[in-house]
């Protein structure tokens, strides 16, 4: 009997852990394009000459750190063999070995350049390091590949405007169908098996006992 309802205890105990994995919520993840007003910070990587087109996508809700917001935006980021994630040295895989090793500091005339700008504002040159920055809740993270001629030469911001996109199409959500949505119906389903296992086992334990009384 102890060895039944040890079984039948694991048994819901497995079930219940199934339906509350099932029923967590799921990890956000970066998006592509701006984000919407209220739903994070928006990162904008400017390849320049290593690559066509601009990186834009959307680091869901406060990332701690500038390179929080790159990995939060589900962009790749890695840093210097020396100086760790301190050095942003290739962003989405470039620049490649070709043109930086990586081993220590990036090279004076080809760098990533580290911008901060407001929605709607203007960049602004970061006077901090990526991995210690905090970015501005709701603001723009940039990041911009500089080729300067000499290392005196300042670097130019990223080419995209800071400016969020509009959203004036898209509907609105529905707040009944989200509610009903985020309904744990897994817990219930769980304790309702549960109960009903364990109101199996109390009849099996009450018949094994009429047996062994007659």
């Amino acid at each position: 009997m102890i060895t039944l309802l040890s079984r039948i205890a694991a048994v819901c105990l497995l079930l219940l852990a199934t339906c509350l994995a099932g029923a967590a919520p799921a990890s956000a993840t970066g998006t592509d394009g701006t984000c919407p007003a209220g739903g994070g910070v928006t990162v904008v990587v400017d390849f320049g000459d290593l690559a066509p087109q601009p990186l834009v996508r959307c680091a869901p809700g406060t990332p701690a750190t500038g390179i929080a917001a790159l990995q939060g935006a589900g962009i790749d980021v890695a840093g210097s063999q020396k100086y760790g994630l301190a050095i942003a040295c290739r962003i989405d895989g470039k620049p490649g070995p070709d043109v930086e090793s990586c081993a220590g500091m990036p090279s004076a005339t080809a760098y990533w350049s580290y911008w901060h700008a407001a929605a709607g504002g203007k960049w602004e040159s970061s006077q901090e390091g990526a991995q210690t920055s905090k970015p501005a809740a709701d603001g723009f993270e940039g990041w911009a590949f500089a080729r300067p001629k000499t290392a005196n030469d300042l670097p130019t911001p990223p080419r995209v405007a800071p400016v969020r996109q509009a959203t004036s199409g898209t509907a609105a959500p529905d707040v009944s169908d989200a509610s009903t949505g985020s309904f744990p119906w897994g817990v219930v389903i769980a304790v309702v098996v549960i109960l009903l296992i364990g109101g199996a086992a109390v009849v099996v334990s009450s018949r094994r006992r009429r047996r062994r009384d007659q």
